[in-house]
């Protein structure tokens, strides 16, 4: 019998082909089939990627030679996928946001908490080399102490014709998709989120209620702040970032082709460290490193607790932004729900 982890592919898009891809490329894994309500589309890639095509997603979860379930489909269907897979006792993969509200997205975690299993949610910006350097000079304290993080990220955004302009199937606008990324950033950065308050606007693609720009300010533990801003209107550039502490900042540049980390001291001297050369690795960096941490017995990173709070935050600029007032996004559910999966671990 195969010791390769072995992998059922929910949804054919453009992440489930990356996903795809990482798995037929790792030699510790094993591709065993995939599912899509596009059949034409999908029994195409099973037969380029040699693995059984299911037309039904309940089929493929439910097959017993499979030990790790990927969910790449239309938010909407984040939730019974994994919620089903969890339950059978398989690992799952679910790319962001974790779900389109918090409600779907406790499930998911409350379901995975009930199990032996793991629940991962896709992050690769945490595998971007400016990132990772960003993230190894705050763990070694090289801008003391951290006082405040903004930073913004986006795309074009998306013509009326894609999911991701129906609010059914997709939850939210722009900072339930691009702004879960510098969410969880902020959060793997600075530590819990407490409170914020937002705005959003929809001015140029008019689908509201799905929002094209949001920004909120977050309070995190000690007071620290983040500002952050999430847009459908960014036409060129992708992310920014900058975190200034009590002896010097670290700027991460990935607008355009940049891929730059800087780390500045108050006396005004910088090192700059140009990854801008490195090929787009982060997809496979991010799968490789989650079946390592399986291999392991460990719970990859993100979790679905980190997915969750992105989904909370995200719907804390929407609440705040329709009420007109600074909203709460921590309390007893919360703080029990964490201590229910460190007592897992």
């Amino acid at each position: 019998m195969s010791n390769k982890l072995r992998f059922a592919v929910i949804g054919c898009g453009r992440m489930g082909i990356r996903r795809m891809k990482s798995i037929s490329s790792n030699p510790g894994t094993e591709l065993i089939c995939l599912s899509d309500n596009d059949v034409e589309a999908a029994e195409k890639f099973s037969k380029e990627m040699g693995c059984d095509f299911h037309p039904d997603w309940e089929t493929a979860v439910g097959r017993r030679d499979v030990d790790f379930v990927v969910v790449s489909v239309p938010n909407k269907l984040h939730n019974p996928i994994a919620v089903d897979a969890l339950s059978r006792g398989k690992h799952v993969w679910c790319e962001k946001p974790l779900a389109r509200n918090p409600d779907e997205a406790k499930e998911i975690v409350r379901a995975a908490a009930k199990t032996d299993t793991f629940l991962k949610v896709g992050s690769n910006l945490r595998y971007f080399p400016s990132v990772q350097k960003a993230k190894e000079l705050l763990n070694n304290s090289a801008i003391g102490d951290v006082l405040f993080l903004r930073g913004w990220v986006g795309n074009a955004g998306w013509p009326t014709k894609m999911w991701f302009s129906d609010v059914d199937l997709s939850g939210g606008g722009t900072f339930l998709d691009n702004g879960c990324h510098l969410l969880d950033l902020a959060r793997w950065f600075m530590g819990e989120a407490r409170e914020c308050v937002g705005q959003v606007s929809t001015l140029h693609w008019q689908i509201s209620p799905l929002e094209d720009n949001g920004m909120g300010i977050f309070t995190f533990d000690k007071g620290k702040l983040a500002f952050i801003h999430s847009s459908w209107t960014e036409w060129a550039d992708y992310m920014y970032m900058e975190i200034y502490g009590s002896s010097g900042y670290i700027r991460v540049d990935n607008r355009g082709t940049k891929c730059i980390t800087t780390w500045g001291k108050q006396d005004g001297k910088q090192e700059v460290f140009d990854y801008s050369d490195v090929p787009a690795q982060s997809h496979v960096l991010e799968f490789n490193d989650c079946v390592q941490f399986i291999n392991r017995s460990k719970q990859p990173l993100p979790d679905g607790f980190d997915g969750l709070r992105a989904v909370q935050m995200a719907y804390g600029v929407y609440q705040s932004s329709k009420l007109g007032k600074r909203v709460k996004i921590w309390g007893k559910e919360e703080e029990s729900l964490l201590e229910q999966l460190e007592g897992k671990g």
